[in-house]
């Protein structure tokens, strides 16, 4: 248990904490806008398509084919906002919980009565909260005017820069048994909110060029295709935070909005460093051939330490949810330090395309997981079709289907009006049922403004 004195785990209290948590990440996406894929690549996944300047945040070599030769401009007019959410394989456990309240405000409760309360707690609720209780969001933003392509006959290739904001955050339950302190005659647990985010800027530099050489050269001739490479630098700027916060370490005054808030800048890591991509594209008349190389150097970023002097805490509750940290490090459920590492991350994608590059499908697969800095493994494989218009209405459809981690599968689709407006949709195929509707386990959603190609 964790130290301090017991306090009364009630129904208002626990109520305020089912109200607040659905509040408190949408709270925290506001104060900086993550990670998710921009515009419409939202729905046609990490590629290299012409449809879509946004393609050199992913395969810097993309540059070439999203800026045609005769052009020396491209840019995102207005940029792109998007938000996503995830949630955990939990159906209604809110009715429990609801339920569990109702009987922990009963008085004068027999041991039959109670013992009922615990065992029903401890069986049921507690791991439906602990196994698949969380909460994930993801707000993004691509700044106005970004990517901004620029043609260069001086350097014989296509530069690109652009601006990319965000936040992930994830909310979680760290559970523990629910007890009866017979001398109190009251309620214990450490059962806790585990709360992961990070804040990030990145400013990216691209360059991409067509290669040629003798043997080059030669296969162009005999395949009527050009080879197409690029780099690209990130300066990343990363802020990480994790906390833990006791169910029974909140007042039953507070709403534990106000708790995360005035602990969150305490438990926070500022980090900066230096990530590459390089990318290469195999491009014909009717298909193209992509690879990837994310982040070769693997940049690391540290977040902000938990259990680190308790007793010099400013509040009750912060010292508090400190010895909860302790707790759950002891059980090897956390780690008080942590080290995020962007891992190198390899992704192979490719299209095919009518003579008029109007009708696309196309194809890409991570060649190895990675985990974002909440710690979820991805590990994507893609798929699209899309008609693209720059004068009326262009539309595209795919499926993405993580291979590891929750190994969800999502439906996107997305619209395109004039070539200049995008707006995708993404849900996941696995649901939950919540007060008796059919409910998307994920949702997000893009609009973006850029140039038409």
């Amino acid at each position: 248990m964790a130290s301090g004195p017991p306090h009364k785990l009630k129904a208002t209290t626990m109520k305020k904490y089912l109200a607040a948590a659905a509040l408190v990440l949408p709270a925290l996406s506001q104060a900086a806008p993550v990670v998710t894929q921009p515009g419409a690549l939202m729905t046609l996944g990490p590629i290299a398509s012409p449809q879509t300047g946004l393609s050199v945040l992913y395969n810097p070599a993309a540059g070439e084919t999203v800026i045609s030769e005769d052009d020396s401009f491209r840019w995102g007019y207005l940029g792109s906002t998007g938000v996503s959410v995830e949630v955990g394989d939990v159906d209604n456990f809110a009715d429990d919980v609801n339920q569990l309240m109702d009987d922990l405000e009963l008085e004068n409760v027999s041991a039959d009565t109670a013992n009922d309360i615990i065992n029903n707690y401890n069986n049921n609720l507690r791991h439906k909260l602990g196994d698949a209780g969380y909460m994930k969001i993801d707000v993004q933003f691509v700044a106005p005017l970004a990517p901004l392509l620029m043609r260069s006959d001086i350097l014989g290739g296509v530069m690109s820069v652009d601006l990319v904001g965000g936040v992930t955050a994830k909310l979680s339950i760290l559970d523990d048994d629910l007890s009866l302190n017979s001398n109190t005659a009251s309620f214990e647990t450490n059962t806790a909110v585990y709360l992961k985010s990070v804040q990030y800027t990145t400013i990216g530099l691209g360059y991409s060029r067509e290669l040629d050489n003798v043997v080059i050269d030669k296969v162009n001739e005999q395949v009527d295709g050009r080879l197409l490479s690029g780099v690209r630098l990130n300066m990343y700027n990363l802020k990480l935070s994790k906390q833990v916060i006791g169910l029974m370490n909140i007042d039953e005054d507070d709403e534990i909005g106000d708790v995360i808030a005035d602990d969150y800048d305490g438990n926070q890591a500022s980090g900066s460093a230096l990530g590459i991509d390089l990318g290469l594209i195999w491009e014909a008349d009717n298909y193209h051939l992509g690879f990837t190389w994310r982040n070769v150097n693997e940049p690391e970023f540290d977040f902000g330490t938990l259990g680190q002097g308790c007793n010099d805490n400013a509040t009750n509750t912060g010292i508090s949810n400190c010895f909860t940290a302790l707790y759950f490090a002891g059980q090897d459920r956390i780690t008080l330090d942590e080290t995020h590492v962007m891992t190198s991350q390899a992704t192979a994608d490719v299209a095919l395309n009518t003579e008029n590059k109007r009708w696309r499908l196309a194809a890409s697969y991570d060649l190895q997981p990675v985990r974002d800095p909440v710690g979820d493994e991805y590990q994507w494989l893609t798929t699209s079709a899309a008609y693209v218009s720059s004068r009326f209405i262009g539309a595209r459809i795919g499926l993405s289907q993580n291979q590891v981690g929750s190994e969800l599968t999502t439906m996107n689709a997305g619209l395109s009006f004039f070539g200049n407006v995008n707006l995708d949709l993404r849900y996941s195929l696995d649901t939950i049922e919540v007060d008796g509707t059919t409910t998307p386990r994920v949702f997000g959603v893009n609009l973006g403004f850029e140039s038409s190609f």
